[in-house]
């Protein structure tokens, strides 16, 4: 009987650890509230409390049970709905058809995750992203993403790398696929969507042929490029080894001469000094590389610096970003689907964005002398 009483006390534990929630985070991706959620088939809901939470502590609202309608304010604003009816009513006339109507659970009415998606831009400056798989809603001002333009800079130019190509195939997945064929496809996606946003993006190479590090840094030279992105993917004797990793190349007291006497600032001195010249700028683009791929994963995407040959003459702020570990189990089937992929580039072209924009607003708060 006693362990009889111990089963049943740890299945209860773990169905309370279970309980499903939301996660609402802001634009740093620090915790605004984690929400009690409900799942019906493919959809998740949340009570209409989490909008004090989230939105306005000062909304109210009042339910009509008989006609299953429900009346909120929140900002000032008088929003209804009904059950069951994707149709949302704002006042002023403003209407508003969501994905995923609003029900009853447990007698109580129950908002989709498409209210607070489709409904937050209205009331507050804000984007709204969120991530299904890790139940994580994200809210931002949409000054986030948006770049200033200014008198000194009006056109970006990015350079994105695919690494490998042709007869250098990369690492090799379990399944056979390659890691040529991974980040070729995946900068593609990114050039699509980057263009979309108003970002020009340039590759270094567009079909699977192999070029020699010289080739992809004059085209970076040739398209005046002012951000190098080289991706690709990693592997490991470890097949526990997973997770996203951002390298910058850092030759600061690792890279020495053979001789113990003093070099002269030429060739590859020259290098390295230009190199610690864009670091920090190089920094920043990584760590808002590290804000938006953390919205996507549970592993922390780690920064790492290194020297790196690959990133050696780009006279630019430039990262590599590794992909994920071919080599394990859960890296190899997120890059081997293409709805992964499609996010991953999405949170890439977000973070040019948060990049760009901060750029530019330092650019533009610079007074001219």
């Amino acid at each position: 009987m006693l362990s009889l009483g111990i089963l049943v006390f740890a299945a209860t534990l773990s169905s309370i650890a279970q309980q499903p929630s939301v996660r609402f985070i802001d634009a740093d991706g620090k915790t605004i509230a984690e929400v009690p959620a409900q799942h019906r088939e493919t959809q998740v809901y949340l009570p209409v409390d989490a909008l004090k939470q989230v939105i306005d502590p000062a909304t109210t609202h009042q339910y009509n049970h008989p006609r299953k309608r429900l009346t909120l304010k929140i900002k000032g604003r008088e929003i209804r709905l009904q059950m069951d009816k994707p149709t949302v009513s704002i006042d002023g006339g403003q209407t508003l058809t969501l994905s995923t109507p609003p029900i009853i659970i447990a007698q109580r009415p129950m908002l989709p995750i498409a209210f607070f998606k489709q409904l937050l831009p209205i009331l507050n400056d804000v984007d709204v992203i969120y991530n299904s798989n890790l139940n994580r809603l994200q809210i931002r001002p949409k000054s986030t993403w948006t770049s200033v333009e200014t008198d000194n800079i009006q056109n970006w130019s990015i350079i994105v790398d695919p690494g490998h190509g042709g007869d250098d195939q990369g690492c090799e997945g379990s399944t056979g696929i390659l890691e040529k064929n991974i980040v070729l496809a995946l900068a593609k996606q990114l050039q699509r969507i980057s263009k979309q946003q108003g970002v020009q993006v340039h590759l270094t190479r567009e079909t699977d042929t192999k070029r020699t590090q010289f080739e992809r840094i004059q085209v970076a030279k040739q398209n005046r490029g002012q951000l190098f992105l080289s991706l690709h993917c990693n592997a490991s004797f470890s097949p526990h080894e997973k997770g996203i990793r951002i390298y910058l190349n850092n030759p600061k007291g690792q890279i020495r001469f053979p001789s113990t006497t003093k070099p002269a600032l030429t060739g590859q001195r020259l290098k390295v000094l230009t190199q610690v010249n864009f670091l920090k700028q190089s920094h920043d683009f990584a760590r808002a590389l590290q804000t938006e791929l953390n919205f996507l994963t549970e592993t922390p995407v780690q920064i790492i610096n290194l020297p790196l040959i690959a990133l050696s003459e780009a006279y630019m702020p430039a990262v590599v970003l590794e992909l994920g570990y071919l080599s394990n189990v859960e890296d190899l089937d997120k890059l081997s689907n293409a709805e992964y992929t499609e996010s991953v580039s999405q949170a890439i072209t977000r973070a040019l964005q948060r990049y760009i924009s901060s750029v530019n607003q330092q650019t533009s708060a610079t007074p001219i002398e």
